[in-house]
């Protein structure tokens, strides 16, 4: 079933053109009412949304057009709307994919073996058809994993914890600022920009700006402030201590010193399918496939709906020519897992884009 429509969410906003950057001097009205987004003279269906990313008062939104081709719009709005907006859109969005999901089910007479989730952070509905029941969850939505059921109780500060976009292992992000003053003579000026990253990976570049801005000292200080927090970054205290120091340590090749520091968090959170995929990706990277599908294997074991987890297992699996693991892996996901944010082969048929 649908959400409740929210005729309150309401916001202003301004299109964004292909280098990103706001279009026009005046903003424009958007709502959302819970089944329909609205975007100054474009409609958007819940039930078409393939896809929203968001990041701050960025927001790109993907859905199916009419003619079945697939419409980005890009916009920019306040932070405080964007993420108001994304959680209303991924809660309606996978409610209406989780509908259609059954209903294609129960045509096919297997309407038995439906089953969903809702995720603890963002309310997202998550689809579990086929999936063994597992102490966590993932959700694509919010990119979270959340352990949902006993024996073991959530685990408090997990919701912080994601891939990140730099290395691709399981850690805690946070946006730094990556920032360069320079002054040539009667010329001067500066570059800015913004990152998402686990602190570790924020490091070296935050010892290239210090260096870099050492000789015209302006920007020395936003180097000083982003290499203190690359540092004081860790995932500090919980169950979760030592998890940056392991990461480190798994990317230089140090595997002992990696698996020592996630077998002490694995004493305190049994089960975390993040550390074991980390793992995994160690053992992937010293190239022993087998144990490193093993611990794939854990990760799934841990959370049978994980993701980036499988796609690595799916690979192992084709490097070791496991062809009948992959067809097993394949089938269970195909039929009904809610792999990362595809569409199903077929969008509703009631569904269209309005412009």
């Amino acid at each position: 079933m649908h959400p409740p429509a929210d005729p309150s969410l309401q916001f202003k906003f301004q299109w964004l053109n292909a280098d990103g950057q706001p279009q026009g001097v005046f903003r424009k009205k958007g709502r959302f009412d819970g089944e329909a987004l609205v975007l100054d003279d474009v409609q958007v269906p819940a039930a078409v949304i393939a896809n929203v990313q968001q990041r701050e008062g960025r927001m790109i939104v993907s859905a199916f057009g009419g003619d079945g081709n697939m419409a980005h719009l890009a916009f920019a709005l306040s932070a405080a709307d964007a993420q108001r907006l994304k959680a209303a859109l991924d809660i309606a969005r996978s409610a209406a994919w989780a509908e259609w999901h059954k209903q294609s089910l129960e045509t096919k007479g297997r309407g038995h073996t439906y089953r969903d989730d809702r995720c603890p952070h963002c309310g997202a509905t998550i689809l579990l058809s086929s999936m063994p029941r597992s102490a966590q969850l993932y959700c694509h939505f919010c990119n979270t994993l959340s352990t949902v059921h006993p024996p073991q109780d959530a685990v408090p500060g997990e919701e912080r914890l994601r891939l990140c976009d730099d290395c691709g292992m399981f850690s805690q992000p946070r946006k730094f600022t990556i920032f360069y003053f320079y002054m040539l003579i009667v010329v001067y000026g500066w570059n800015s920009r913004t990152t998402w990253r686990c602190p570790a990976c924020m490091r070296g570049d935050a010892w290239k700006m210090l260096f870099g801005n050492l000789p015209f000292v302006l920007g020395v200080p936003v180097a000083l402030t982003q290499l203190s927090r690359s540092y004081a970054g860790n995932v500090v205290g919980g169950a979760f201590n030592g998890l940056d120091r392991a990461n480190l340590k798994a990317r230089k090749g140090d595997l002992r010193g990696a698996l020592d520091g996630y077998r002490r968090i694995l004493e305190r959170v049994p089960h975390s399918a993040g550390v074991k995929y980390n793992l995994g990706l160690a053992l992937a990277k010293q190239g022993d496939t087998a144990r490193a599908a093993e611990t794939f294997q854990l990760a799934l074991d841990d959370c049978s709906n994980y993701v980036p987890a499988y796609q690595m297992l799916s690979r192992c699996c084709e490097e070791l020519g496991d062809t009948a693991r992959l067809a097993e892996l394949k089938a269970m996901w195909e039929d009904g897992g809610d792999e990362a944010e595809e569409e199903p082969a077929e969008a509703p048929a009631t569904s269209e884009l309005h412009e």
